[in-house]
């Protein structure tokens, strides 16, 4: 069974800002979904895996760093490239520097203004940062 096809996916989300910029990779054709599109840090949830524990192993994977903080920002619960997917948003603090560790699944890692969006953003990481958005 596939999740987000055979059942709704559980997913989380880093969002993590510096200097009004949110930290983003854009998706190659290798992902399972929103391909060719910009997203925070993140990813599924492993069985019986605690949702914090998901988030910091998730941002250590793709992006190398060790998270500082983390605290419940919102749940994005949407349906995208005919798949269901519910994530835990988290705003996320970290002083390392981040490093694309998974360039076959990443094609880039950038610092986007949160102000001036791609139009390609995924629907979890606009969640995430309208939820932010929203606590200035």
């Amino acid at each position: 069974m596939i999740a987000g096809i055979d059942y709704v996916g559980l997913g989380v989300g880093a969002l993590i800002i510096r200097n009004n910029k949110a930290l983003m990779l854009f998706r190659t054709n290798k992902c399972r979904n929103n391909r060719h599109m910009w997203t925070i840090p993140g990813g599924g949830v492993e069985t019986f895996e605690k949702l914090e524990d998901a988030i910091r192993r998730e941002t250590l994977e793709e992006v190398g760093l060790a998270l500082d903080t983390v605290k419940f920002l919102a749940v994005s619960d949407r349906v995208f490239d005919d798949q269901h997917w519910v994530s835990i948003l988290y705003l996320c603090e970290s002083m390392g520097v981040p490093k694309n560790m998974e360039p076959d699944m990443h094609e880039k890692m950038e610092w986007l203004d949160i102000d001036h969006l791609p139009e390609n953003v995924t629907l979890p990481s606009k969640d995430a940062i309208d939820a932010y958005r929203h606590r200035r």
